[in-house]
């Protein structure tokens, strides 16, 4: 905000030392997630601030005839389109150097989003943001501005609507059933299912600046007295600072939850209207109001130096390193306030709209550069030949079958997922003898199981389809809304079991983790899911009774069949083949990519592996191997063996990489199944 000079509100230093307490907490949350995690509360701390001061600007020029529409977008366009546009395209600047295609076309993506202030609705069509996908993108924290941008679009209108005759009279109030409306729309989302549109769109987020707003508007008159404005603003403050400490990422947000950190800030910037509180004096102290001051390029900068340091280091960064970020992330901010928000944001408004048509058209840099990226497909031709053929392992080092098998597969034919005794030869007409069955990690792992088939001489069939776990009775739901048809799918394999009477061996293969939620939910493939009982909609069975259940239920059509589930594949904190690309095409070291800590990925399989362990205990034909006897020991969890890759994600199996691993898997699995009855077999 200006002074107070031609009619303009007066500076408030407080607000200034709100925006810091915002931006702090913003920051420490993204770079020590642990020690502040809710700290993302602080963009709601800035939507306060911002429906405050925006319509304390409106109201004021309507009430006294003063108010240019031009005037008040070109004011807007140059306080924050300089630095926002200069931000993203050194982002995407550095990202094009630093991120390899995959990324770097989702980050095409953004950056154009965000030149039209969409970075919201993008981000909105993923899991959350909370999702590691998400986590991935270095421009992700635009979609705050773009909320705030479709605000003002917006907002203007309605205040020249309410300032219309006897409305004016009751504009406060109606500005507050306005905030109720959207609170309770968005606790109604969150409590619904729809957390994602309600956390990243603004009719759910209105309410928030409408809390400052309402202020603005005199709905409640300022503290009488410096013991009221220091109540409220100690109130304030614990209000705040509860919010930041008890909420974290599983808290449903942004309705309810919501509602401490807005009442928290709105209460100080009540107490700060006619008073001095002793309670908010720390937010006038001349350094916090310093960090007020530039905390919108503060905001721009951070989050893209920890993610694009975050992506150079294929590693979480060390305290030191996320220290010298933020460090960096700082005096960047200083810049950017000191030679582009003020030299740009000054200026005559005469003539207001051909002066905005001089600002806006900056916008159309991140638009053009981001949808260069996406339509380039992250524009794999700037990478080395090497470090070409490493990030293209996701689509050459996969099963042969993948586009028709399993991408495909409600329109494959039986035929086309066959795979015969020997190379080249067709299966016999009497059937198969191994059937691999689950969703894309089954189809991982099946040229493996085919190496391994083929040396005696059988034939395989592959039935995988994407997000179906080889389950009977479950209903498999993506992002809690789209019905896989799964239920369906088993009952169809269920059918082609009991119909092959050749049929020997039955492989189980998935991504057991994800059908049990299991943290920790790094990956950065992971759809959200939720697993329902078919007979108990909304009741999410435990893994080991449905697979009980379905090993069961092939029991009763094949008594004679045998079994071999295969567990849990670790899922990696990096993708193995980007991070080896990567290294090569930034002259890094390839060993960092070899090899990842053990915990997060055991900690995600253990569980999933005790609850196959308790469903083929004790059950006859069946046996259980665990990829994770293979691939991690001492402390870590293998990508790379031998300088190759055994996976073409962060979390498949490369058909290589199958090839090498699944083998020596079964061979362990037959010979147990094998064993003379009562004989040891080493289950493990």
């Amino acid at each position: 905000m200006q002074n107070g000079q031609e009619g303009r509100p007066a500076y408030r230093r407080d607000i200034d030392g709100l925006r810091a307490l915002a931006v702090a907490a913003i920051v420490i949350h993204h770079a020590f997630p642990a020690v502040l995690p809710g700290g993302f509360v602080g963009v709601d701390l800035f939507f306060v601030i911002s429906g405050f001061l925006i319509t304390r600007i409106l109201a004021g020029a309507r009430d006294e005839g003063r108010f240019s529409w031009g005037g008040f977008y070109l004011r807007r366009a140059r306080r924050i389109v300089p630095a926002y546009v200069l931000v993203t395209l050194v982002t995407v600047a550095l990202a094009a150097w630093i991120e390899m295609p995959r990324l770097l076309a989702q980050t095409g993506a953004a950056a154009a989003a965000s030149g039209l202030f969409l970075a919201n609705v993008l981000a909105g069509q993923s899991p959350g943001y909370f999702a590691p996908s998400l986590q991935q993108n270095p421009l992700l924290h635009l979609w705050s501005l773009g909320v705030e941008e479709q605000f003002y679009l917006v907002w203007p209108a309605l205040i020249a609507l309410l300032s219309l005759g006897a409305l004016r009279r009751a504009r406060a109030g109606l500005a507050l059933a306005l905030l109720a409306a959207s609170l309770v729309l968005a606790q109604a989302m969150v409590a619904g299912g729809g957390g994602v549109a309600a956390f990243f769109h603004l009719p759910t987020r209105a309410w928030e600046f409408l809390a400052g707003g309402i202020l603005a508007l005199g709905l409640v008159r300022p503290p009488g007295d410096s013991r009221a404005a220091n109540l409220a603003a100690g109130c304030g403050l614990l209000a705040i600072a509860w919010s930041l400490v008890a909420l974290n990422q599983a808290s449903p947000f942004p309705g309810l939850g919501a509602v401490p950190a807005c009442l928290g800030a709105a209460l100080l910037v009540w107490s700060g209207q006619d008073a001095t509180p002793g309670a908010a004096a720390l937010l006038r102290a001349a350094p916090v109001v310093a960090l007020g001051r530039v905390s919108y390029s503060l905001y721009l900068w951070h989050w893209p130096l920890l993610v694009l340091a975050a992506d150079v280091a294929q590693q979480p960064l060390t305290i030191v390193q996320r220290l010298g970020v933020v460090a960096l992330s700082l005096g960047l901010a200083v810049l950017t306030w000191r030679f582009v928000e003020q030299p740009l944001r000054r200026g005559p408004v005469d003539r207001p709209w051909r002066r905005l048509g001089g600002v806006l058209p900056l916008l159309l840099a991140p638009i053009v550069a981001g949808a260069a990226l996406f339509l380039g497909h992250g524009l794999p031709q700037r990478l080395s030949p090497d470090a070409r053929a490493l990030a293209d392992l996701e689509e050459t080092d996969v099963n042969p079958a993948r586009k028709a098998c399993f991408e495909g597969a409600d329109k494959a034919s039986p035929d086309q997922c066959r795979f015969g005794a020997a190379p080249g030869v067709a299966p016999g007409p009497g059937g198969d003898q191994v059937l691999v069955w689950g969703d894309s990690h089954a189809d991982a792992v099946t040229p493996g199981v085919v190496a391994w088939a083929r040396a005696r001489g059988w034939s395989v069939r592959e039935v995988a389809r994407g997000g179906c776990p080889p389950l009977t009775g479950v209903r498999v739901r993506v992002f809690g809304r789209l019905d896989r048809g799964c239920e369906a799918w088993a009952a169809r394999t269920l059918d082609q079991i009991a119909a092959d009477r050749r049929l020997t061996l039955v492989v189980l293969a998935a991504r057991w983790p994800l059908y049990r939620d299991a943290p920790p939910f790094y990956d950065v493939n992971s759809p959200r899911v939720a697993v329902d009982a078919a007979a108990r909609p909304g009741v999410r069975p435990e893994l080991s009774a449905v697979l009980g259940a379905t090993l069961d239920a092939i029991a009763r059509r094949r008594p004679d069949l045998r079994v071999v589930v295969i567990g849990p594949v670790p899922e990696l904190t990096l993708a193995p083949p980007e991070c080896l690309a990567q290294q090569r095409q930034l002259g890094g070291r390839p060993d960092v990519c070899a090899r990842v800590p053990a915990g997060p990925p055991l900690a995600r399989a253990i569980p999933a592996e005790a609850a196959i362990r308790a469903a083929v205990e004790d059950r006859p034909g069946v046996v259980a191997v665990f990829p994770t006897d293979t691939l991690c020991r001492d402390d870590g969890c293998a990508g790379v063996i031998d300088g190759r890759p055994v996976y073409f994600d962060d979390d498949h199996l490369s058909a290589s990489g199958a090839r090498r691993l699944v083998p020596p898997w079964l061979d362990d699995g037959w010979r147990r199944l094998s064993a003379p009855l009562g004989a040891p077999t080493g289950r493990r």
